[in-house]
């Protein structure tokens, strides 16, 4: 049986971010990484989506990022 794939739309849905904004933390390394299917598309395990969802909700950093770096 296969693990359910999700895509970053569904993480997108719970945080109320723009596509872009989660690639940017990626690449920040603020989030994890997300796999890539024979595509190149990214998804995620319903545990990456979890815990990413809970990090994104549960901080304000988040919200605040820009505003830390010019301190």
């Amino acid at each position: 049986m296969q693990n359910k794939k999700y895509r970053i739309k569904d993480i997108l849905d719970k945080v109320d971010r723009d596509k872009t904004t989660l690639i940017r933390w990626e690449k920040e390394g603020l989030i994890p990484e997300a796999k890539r299917d024979s595509r190149g598309w990214r998804y995620y395990s319903k545990r990456d989506i979890t815990n990413i969802i809970n990090q994104v909700l549960s901080t304000d950093y988040f919200r605040n990022i820009s505003s830390r770096s010019q301190i």
